[in-house]
């Protein structure tokens, strides 16, 4: 549709060819005529046209144009799960397109998607009734992407698109559908369908044309058409002439509701005129309350500057208050100067006092490296003498050693040589008998020894398992004790819930939720926080309360918020408020309207889904649980041997991945995990059989800790003895292990024994002399040592004097300190003295400052207010006025006065309220004749328009019928026929005459009479007619040779790709299950061929068929 413009009004015209709109708009209007003498006159000239254009006129076909088109037409389709291609994707040609395939390929869905990629209904189509319908059977969605030429200067935004636009349609199975329309880098510019409308307006791309996209089902329909007035319509339709009368019918009824409003306010202003007359009326009649407002206004001029002559009275104190505070800044300046010179001459004090501990700390500092130098001089003496003294105790030692062993030497040799011979051989019997006795004893000491540890490792076996027991039983009364606290606050906050149900939750829920009320009630949140989840669900069925709590385990205690500013305000409360666990909280955004899960939802009575169980009103709650949860696609199957043969023995339901039993267990489909749990918490219909169960399980974990806590204490006596039994063993054992050792000592020396030999002590005289010699040496070194150590202690005694010396020089300084350190302490608790005082005086000089500071500005707000209130006085009255009276008595004679005029206007009215309704009266009286003049002159505006367009509209319609036969003869001329379109707008008929080139008879009246390929023929023809009188980029025609015999379809196609060589610059599609290898036109040609119909296929591998090929290609699978 193109927008034309003519004399003030706007008026849709339908797109037709060049030369028709250049003669319709230079067409003029001629003087008003019977329309029925038009019609009959029109009707006589369209008649005596067809009888003069039998033979045509060549001048009127167009040029032979080489130049292919530059914008509106389609350079490739994609399809994906459209009808019955999953997917479908070719390149069309800048000309002629076909598209060949067997009945049932899905050729008619190519044109189908192009209808309803570009925004067609689908009732256009007559392939289904709702655009769902085109979604490939077992699929969720349908995409269809068109990409149209955008080239030239005639191109669609350029700029934004390039060189091509691609505009892309999904259809949903909920009936949605979107739009996309994209750059030629495949970049989205615009998801609107206005912005797809401007589009298609733009290259007149008319989706609705039954001419530029004939179907299967309307060329059908029209060949089997015998109603004339069908015809008509048809051609009305594809000029978008029935769109441009329906355009001029819709402007004729406005233009009666115009003529409707004109009458109606008309009809008021007889009234108006009236209601202004008579409130002009009241107005004059308030012109005597004139004078009294005239007093007010006088009146108000002295109220305002007696107002100015009292606050200029209430200045005078305030300013001699300034005055004496400021009299005496002079004392508190002195105080504050005497604090601060006794605060310096404390300070200097303390400054000296200072100094002279620096001097004596300095004197010390100068005396640390002697009094350190001493102190390591001494050590060091210390240590030789130390050192010393060990070396002359280790010789000491040494010596007597020596002696000693000198002397048992001198012995043995008295021994030897007084000895004398004895019996060797009893001797030797005696004690290997001995040895039998005790190897005898030894083994029997050592199984009492094996027997003993043995005895003492199961008394350790024993102590470790008890402790093992022992601790098992201790965490196990640890648990019950957890446990018990737990179920106590659990039956506390269920005995609590009876009255309030969020105390199942916790004690401190309620708490909770009113301080959340509260903040947003105060707006500190951007939404209301929904929690915990739990409280804002209910069930259907109680039984599957379990399955559903382990379904959203830790969700039935969360909150959820809006966004992250909700979640800090909502931390920031549960920090305040939670002594306790403290709940989730989880961002999820919120949407007021609940999801549409239905395609997404698993389905499989009778197990409902855990959304099917539950009550929620809030969809908030409802989405966040889908969001989270999936709560749509999980099963609750009671049963669980139920739950496995769905789950893992069958084929798991579709959108389904796991499933809840009513005992809490969790089925997958390749795991099964059991509840850890028998019992639900939050969910429970009834809080008395969860109470008492709580109670009866306080018993049995009561009984059950008295019990834990008696085998402890079994066990811990059974510790104890086993312990003292190990212990008392263990004595045992080491005593035998002592008697062992005993004996083993006593065999080893009575094997140790040897055979005397003969006696010879020169060795051992020999020894003496050795010893003798290392005595000598010894006590010579002791003498020597003696000497150093003697020495070494005068060294010491020196040392020791020089360090007592520099230590008391030390001490004596910091004896001397401590009286400038007292003297010290004192100058600090001066100084603190001195600057309490400066510290007072400071303070008092303040506060001073401060009155005086109050004071003035008190007298510069009065001084403000004085001002502003001479301001407002001069602008009630320019001229100071000398007032005596008070304020408050002019102002009550204001108010006296003004109650007089009140009383006058009660009488009369509202002065205000009467100026203005006449004011008002008399504008909205000017403002209905001003509209009732603009209307009547709109109006005869548009009957002027009016009546142009319908002359135009007639003479339009005439010039495209005479265009249109004349193109028809033309085609039938080509195969030898004869025949004529006959137009009647009168009576709104269309009817064909054709007399085949065979037959000699009269022109045949009726196309019935026709073969179905002279009829398909005869059809053709007429279609190519109205082809040239429309201007859409493309044409497209699906299965147009159905009908026809070989010389007929020959004919046509013939004809068909002479039309589309003169027309380079449109694109023609045609669809047909024919074979079109014998064309001639192979350079304008581009040929698809659909694979025969498979079931299941996926992408259509289409394979264009080569100009300079003489064969087509079935494409490979």
């Amino acid at each position: 549709m193109v927008k034309r413009k003519g004399s003030g009004a706007e008026t849709d015209l339908p797109s037709t060819s060049k030369r028709a709109r250049a003669q319709e708009e230079e067409s003029q209007s001629g003087p008003e005529e019977d329309p029925e003498a038009e019609e009959e006159e029109e009707e006589e000239d369209g008649a005596e046209d067809v009888l003069n254009l039998t033979q045509g006129d060549p001048s009127l076909n167009h040029p032979n144009e080489l130049k292919e088109a530059e914008t509106g037409i389609i350079e490739a389709i994609s399809l994906k799960n459209f009808m019955c291609h999953s997917r479908l994707e070719f390149k069309f040609g800048p000309n002629v397109n076909f598209v060949v395939g067997k009945n049932g390929s899905g050729k008619s869905a190519v044109l189908t998607a192009l209808v309803v990629g570009l925004g067609g209904k689908a009732t256009i189509t007559d392939r289904g009734k709702s655009i769902k319908s085109f979604i490939k059977h077992g699929q969720n969605a349908a995409e269809v992407a068109i990409r149209i030429r955008n080239r030239g200067m005639e191109a669609y935004k350029p700029e934004e698109y390039g060189e091509a636009i691609i505009v892309e349609r999904r259809l949903t199975q909920d009936g949605a559908t979107s739009y996309r329309l994209k750059n030629i880098k495949g970049k989205t510019m615009s998801t609107k369908r206005d912005e797809l409308s401007h589009m298609l307006d733009h290259f007149n791309i008319q989706v609705d044309n039954p001419v530029s996209i004939l179907n299967q089902d309307t060329s059908r329909n029209f060949l089997h058409s015998k109603n004339a007035s069908d015809k008509y319509k048809f051609f009305l339709k594809a000029t978008q002439l029935e769109q441009m009368s329906s355009d001029y019918s819709t402007i004729q009824e406005q233009r009666e509701e115009i003529q409707a409003t004109l009458r109606t306010k008309e009809e008021t202003v007889p009234q108006l005129e009236k209601i202004v007359s008579e409130k002009e009326q009241r107005f004059k009649d308030l012109a005597t309350l004139q004078e009294l407002e005239k007093k007010v206004e006088g009146l108000k001029n002295m109220y305002a500057w007696a107002q100015v002559h009292e606050l200029e009275k209430q200045l005078e104190p305030l300013a001699k208050a300034i005055k004496q505070e400021e009299a005496r800044t002079p004392k508190y300046d002195q105080k504050v100067q005497e604090s601060v010179k006794r605060v310096e001459a404390a300070e200097a004090t303390h400054q000296d006092i200072q100094k002279k501990l620096q001097e004596l700390a300095h004197k010390v500092e100068a005396l640390n490296p002697e009094h350190e130098e001493a102190k390591k001089n001494l050590k060091l003496k210390k240590d030789a003498c130390k050192k010393t003294q060990a070396e002359h105790r280790k010789i000491q030692l040494q010596l007597k050693t020596t002696k000693r062993d000198r002397e048992q030497v001198m012995e043995r040799i008295d021994e030897m040589k007084n000895s004398v011979e004895q019996d060797y051989e009893a001797e030797r019997r005696a004690r290997e008998e001995q040895i039998q006795m005790l190897q005898d004893q030894l083994e029997t000491l050592q199984a009492q020894q094996d027997t003993t540890e043995h005895q003492i490792e199961q008394f350790a076996q024993a102590v470790s398992h008890y402790k093992e027991q022992q601790y098992s039983l201790k965490r196990d009364e640890s648990d019950i004790q957890n446990n018990t606290r737990q179920l106590q606050r659990r039956l506390q906050d269920l005995q609590s819930s009876r009255n309030n149900s969020l105390k199942r939750f916790g004690s401190f829920m309620p708490d909770l939720l009113r301080q959340i009320n509260t903040a947003y009630q105060q707006r500190q949140f951007h939404q209301k926080p929904r929690g915990p989840l739990g409280s804002c669900i209910s069930l259907r069925d109680q039984e599957l309360a379990l399955a559903v709590e382990s379904c959203l385990k830790n969700l039935m205690f969360a909150f959820c918020v809006n966004d992250h500013h909700d979640e800090k305000v909502l931390e920031r409360i549960m920090s305040r408020v939670c002594r306790e666990r403290r709940p989730a909280i989880i961002i999820s955004r919120f949407h007021e309207r609940p999801y549409d899960v239905s395609a997404n939802k698993v389905q499989h009575p009778p197990y409902p889904s855990v959304l099917d169980v539950l009550d929620i009103e809030d969809p908030v709650v409802s989405n966040f649980l889908i969001d989270q949860r999936k709560i749509e696609c999980v099963l609750l199957i009671k049963d669980n041997k139920e739950a496995r043969q769905v789950m893992q023995l069958q084929r798991p339901p579709r959108n389904c991945n796991e499933a809840f039993t009513a005992m809490g267990d969790q089925v997958y489909t390749n795991r099964y995990y059991s509840s850890n749990t028998d019992k639900s918490s939050y969910l429970r219909g009834s809080i008395e059989e969860e109470v008492q169960e709580i109670q009866e399980r306080l018993q049995t974990l009561q009984q059950e800790g008295s019990a834990t806590r008696q085998k402890v204490s079994d066990l811990e006596q059974d510790i104890r003895r086993n312990q003292q039994e190990q212990r008392r063993h263990q004595t045992q054992k080491m005593k035998t292990q002592e008697s062992i050792n005993k004996i083993q000592y006593e065999i080893r020396d009575l094997q140790s024994v040897e055979e005397p030999e003969p006696v010879d002590v020169s060795t051992l005289e020999e020894e003496v002399m050795m010893y003798n010699e290392q005595i000598a040496d010894l006590e010579e070194k002791i003498e020597t040592i003696e000497a150093d150590f003697n020495t070494q202690k005068e060294e010491l005694a020196e040392a020791e004097q020089a360090y007592q010396q520099i230590d008391k020089q030390i001490r004596e300084l910091a004896d001397s300190a401590d009286p400038l350190k007292d003297d010290l302490g004192r100058a600090d608790i001066e100084i603190a003295q001195a600057k309490n005082h400066r510290k007072h005086y400071e303070q008092k000089h303040k506060e001073h400052l401060k009155k005086i500071a109050d004071i003035q500005k008190d007298h510069d707000k009065h001084a403000r207010k004085v001002e502003e209130e001479t301001g407002k006085a001069l602008q009630i009255c320019p001229e100071r006025l000398k007032v005596r009276r008070t304020a408050k008595n002019i102002e009550n004679e204001i108010i006296q006065i003004n109650k007089r005029i009140a009383q006058e206007e009660v009488k009369r009215g509202n002065r205000e309220e009467v100026t203005r309704d006449y004011y008002e009266a008399r504008e909205q009286f000017s403002t209905i004749k001003g509209q009732i003049k603009d209307l009547k002159r709109f109006i005869k505006v548009l009957e002027d328009i009016m009546f142009q367009r319908q002359q135009l509209y007639r003479e339009f319609r005439r010039m495209l019928a005479l265009r249109s036969n004349q193109y028809f003869i033309n085609m039938l001329h080509q195969r030898g026929f004869a025949g004529k379109m006959k137009f009647d707008h009168r009576v709104r008929t269309l009817a064909l005459e054709v007399q085949p080139s065979e037959s000699n008879k009269q022109m045949t009246k009726d196309m019935r009479s026709l073969s179905g390929g002279e009829r398909s023929f005869s059809t053709v023809c007429f279609i190519l007619s109205l082809w040239d009188a429309m201007e859409s980029p493309f044409r497209c025609l699906d299965e147009f040779d159905v009908f026809m015999d070989m010389v007929n379809r020959r004919i046509s196609m013939d004809m068909m790709m002479k039309v589309a060589d003169d027309h380079r610059y449109r694109q023609f599609i045609f669809l047909t299950p024919q074979d079109m290898s014998s064309l001639n036109y192979r350079s304008i040609v581009r040929m698809w061929r659909m694979p025969d119909p498979d079931r299941g296929q996926g992408v259509l591998p289409f394979q264009r068929r080569g100009e300079e090929e003489d064969e087509e290609y079935t494409p490979r699978k």
